[in-house]
């Protein structure tokens, strides 16, 4: 007997692999993606396995045609040898009767041992493909199912070392013959591959084992290998995952909220994206409804699940009222929900699960309800509305109108609904109404007019009429219109128009121009008196840089920025000076300005008027010397007084009323000394103070605050309080050792909430205080005159460690010039 290992000195594929070992190719994926099973010591068909089988169309060396080799044609003929009854009467048996296996390391067949012609015979009466690799090199014997498989390679491919019948995938082989020569089996299940049939390209899936050929002392000495073809079962199983992944879509995407419970527990088997918005996205897979839900408790839920188990009855649900938490751990929500729960059956009829379905009707409750509230309103607001409000059908019949309308009109519904509106409408006015009204109920387009029409007591009014189509499926179902009296307005109308002109003709005599400015473009337009003031020709409009080139170089900080004019932070009045475009004369010029702004508070235009000021400013400039002249004097005089009374109180037990006397004097001129600067209109609160306080001046007074003006009469009471405070902190408090004398004021709120001016005389680090018996002039001046003209609040307090003084008064008031500050 030949055995397999007697076979192994021709040029096998193991030789060729020589001491190196086969490595198998790493695992694949059919073409649709099925990866390979495999049993016990195995590696994976190659990727090319996935491949139509007939790619190589060229014959392997050392194969001829079909049934080439062997006997002689007469040979052929002869009688039947002893092997016919053990190979049978296949074409493959045919095929290997006439081989000359002599030239091959399996010999004559003949002399084939027991086990090869046992696994032939086999093979070849096999109703699926079998194939067999004999000896190291794999010598291929295969059957006629086989056949479609080899397609191109067949019949060459017959007594051919499998390497180089598939030299695509030697290395497999090569691991193939390894293993089961070895000993070991190898196994593939659903292998995709493609075979021809019938002349036609066919996909199919196949499984394949390899096992070996034991010899007679049950050593391998072959490879047989079983082919299935498991095509009906990979579809069949395909067509079912396709079905259930459909099925997977379709419960996570369905805009109902599903629910999949098993067992009388109600354990959580599937829910889809709409039921775990219901519940807050929480994690309820693998629980009971109890455990993930525990807000439900008392609510009749479980019961109900219970029940459907229980008795196997579904249960419909309609407008079912709910609780749940929108998120773990907060409180519940009422929910109002449309669901069914159907009971799950097993083959034999037992309830082992329900489904649950439904929506959440809560939001579309709640707009039902707010949709028949809204009609309630609207016809409380229709019939209380002063306008007057109608519909009518696609052809123009009105059907509705509301009360006032039919008050406003002094008629009933019978003549309105039956077209006798139009008779409503002026004689004149008829012709174009109706021409609007024809052609909007033509074309679909909003309608609107203005007529007279017949109030009740017979007057002729003018109205704005309109109306607008209510469309549904494309087509105009219904006109919703009003009428609103406008005749006052009409007359209002033509009163504002009379009144522009009238300023018009008004500023252009006082010499008032009137401008505006974009504050996108800096565009500035205006009227034809702004173009005369700049020495300009008149145009619709120019940029806002023509202007700012007149303006003195000089008085160009006083000017509006594109950057103030953005942020609406420019300067309401200024003056500058210009030199006029036409003559280059010089020009004094006023400007005040206001802002237009969207909703959102942003400047969209600046407004303004100028207007020339240049001989009130030479004027002004008479003025000022004349003030001046005026300050000299009554200096003079209050120096005259000053000496008077310093001379009348020179007796010795008069000199702290002397000193008090004339530091109150100094402090009343040094107040109106800043109050003639102004021209006697305004003075800088800090300017006040500091001017009351510089006889005291020292190291240990601080003072701090924003900029704040004051009308006279204030500005005069705030230099004499101050002069109080300071005399009685140098006499008896702060100043009057190392102490220290805080005066600050600023911008706060009141207890309503308006803006108050909130200032504060604090004293520290001098002697205990303590409250003095009596109430002096300087504590009534203060507490009495200071508060009654600033129209707020004083209060002293006395504390041991310093005198604190605070007066509050409203903001709005503090610049006002108060009702005898021109005394």
């Amino acid at each position: 007997m030949v055995s397999g290992r007697s076979l192994g000195t021709g040029n096998s594929c193991a030789n060729r692999q020589g001491a190196r070992e086969a490595h198998p190719m790493p695992p694949g994926r059919g073409r649709r993606g099925h990866m390979s099973r495999w049993r016990g010591i195995a590696s994976p068909l190659p990727a090319g396995s996935a491949a139509r089988c007939a790619l190589a169309e060229r014959p392997p060396p050392r194969l001829t045609a079909p049934m080439a080799r062997g006997a002689p044609e007469d040979e052929m003929m002869a009688p039947p040898d002893p092997l016919s009854a053990l190979l049978g009467a296949s074409e493959m048996a045919g095929r290997i009767r006439a081989f000359d296996w002599s030239r091959t390391p399996l010999g004559p067949i003949g002399r084939w041992p027991a086990h090869l012609r046992a696994a032939v015979s086999i093979a070849l009466r096999a109703p699926t493909p079998m194939v067999l690799f004999l000896g190291p090199d794999g010598l291929m014997i295969y059957n006629d199912p086989y056949i479609p498989i080899a397609a191109g390679r067949h019949p060459g491919c017959l007594g051919a070392p499998v390497c180089d019948a598939w030299p695509e995938i030697a290395d497999f082989n090569r691991n193939v013959l390894r293993v089961v020569l070895g000993g070991g089996t190898l196994s593939y299940e659903d292998q995709e591959l493609t075979v021809r049939r019938n002349g036609v390209d066919e996909r199919i899936w196949i499984s394949v084992d390899y096992s070996p050929i034991p010899d007679a002392d049950g050593r391998p000495d072959g490879v047989f290998i079983t082919i299935r073809e498991t095509t009906e079962n990979v579809r069949l199983r395909h067509a079912v995952a396709s079905e259930w992944e459909r099925l997977a879509r379709m419960f996570e995407q369905a805009p109902s909220f599903m629910a999949l419970l098993s067992g009388p527990e109600h354990v959580f088997e599937l829910v889809n994206p709409a039921y775990r918005k219901l519940v807050g996205h929480r994690d309820v897979i693998g629980r009971t409804v109890r455990d993930a839900l525990p807000e439900i408790e008392g609510q009749g839920i479980y019961q109900l699940l219970d029940r459907v188990y229980e008795t196997g009855e579904p249960f419909l649900g309609q407008g079912f009222p709910a609780q749940l938490q929108p998120t773990p751990g907060a409180p519940s929500m009422d929910r109002l929900l449309d669901f069914v729960c159907q009971p799950i059956q097993d083959a034999t009829g037992q309830t082992i699960g329900i489904f649950v379905e439904g929506i959440d009707i809560t939001e579309r409750v709640a707009a039902q309800s707010a949709l028949s509230e809204s009609e309630q309103r609207f016809r409380v607001f229709a019939d209380t509305s002063p306008n007057h409000m109608w519909s009518t059908l696609p052809d123009g019949t009105m059907d509705w109108y509301n009360r006032r309308l039919r008050e406003y009109f002094d008629l009933d519904a019978r003549p309105l609904a039956e077209g006798g509106w139009i008779r409503l409408i002026h004689p004149a006015d008829r012709r174009d109404v109706a021409r609007l009204w024809r052609r909007s109920l033509g074309t679909g387009t909003r309608y609107e007019a203005e007529a007279r029409l017949r109030r009740g007591d017979g007057a002729w009014r003018w109205h704005l009429i309109r109306a607008v189509p209510i469309e549904a499926g494309g087509r105009i179902t219904r006109w919703i219109g009003t009428s609103t009296d406008v005749d006052d307005s009409r007359r209002a109308v033509a009163a504002l128009r009379a009144s522009e002109t009238r300023l018009r003709l008004s500023q252009e005599v006082a010499g008032i121009a009137s401008f505006e400015v974009g504050i996108a473009d800096n565009r500035v337009t205006g009227s034809d008196a702004l173009w005369a003031l700049w020495g300009l020709e008149p145009r619709p409009e120019v940029d806002v840089s023509v202007l700012e080139s007149l303006v003195l170089p000089e008085d160009g900080a006083a000017r509006s920025t594109p950057a103030s004019r953005l942020d609406g932070s420019a300067t309401r009045q200024v003056e500058y000076r210009i030199r006029r475009a036409d003559t280059g004369e010089i020009r004094w010029i006023a400007r005040q300005v206001e802002f237009l702004r969207d909703p959102a508070g942003r400047p969209v235009r600046m407004f303004g008027v100028m207007r020339d000021i240049t001989a009130a400013k030479e004027a002004e400039m008479r003025l000022r010397l004349l003030t001046h002249e005026l300050s000299h004097r009554i200096k003079n005089i209050l120096a005259t007084v000053l000496a008077l009374v310093s001379q009348t109180l020179r007796d010795p037990d008069a000199a702290s009323l002397r000193e008090l006397l004339t530091q109150r004097l100094r402090a009343l001129a040094a107040a109106h000394d800043l109050l003639n600067d102004a021209r006697w209109t305004q003075a800088p609160l800090r300017e006040v103070v500091e001017a009351a306080l510089a006889p005291f001046a020292s190291e240990r007074i601080f003072i701090a605050g924003p900029d704040v003006a004051l009308g006279p009469k204030r500005a005069l009471s705030l230099s004499l309080a101050v002069n109080e405070l300071a005399t009685n902190a140098l006499k008896y408090g702060a100043l009057s050792t190392e102490g220290e004398v805080r005066l600050t004021w600023e911008r706060a709120l009141d207890a309503t909430g308006a803006p108050a001016l909130a200032l504060t005389w604090k004293e520290t680090g001098g002697p205990p205080v303590r409250a003095p018996t009596r109430r002096g002039f300087g504590r009534r001046l203060i507490e009495r005159v200071l508060a009654g003209d600033f129209a707020g609040e004083v209060r002293i307090d006395f504390a041991p460690s310093g005198l604190e003084c605070r007066l509050a008064a409203p903001w709005a008031a503090l610049s006002e010039t108060a009702e005898g500050d021109d005394a």
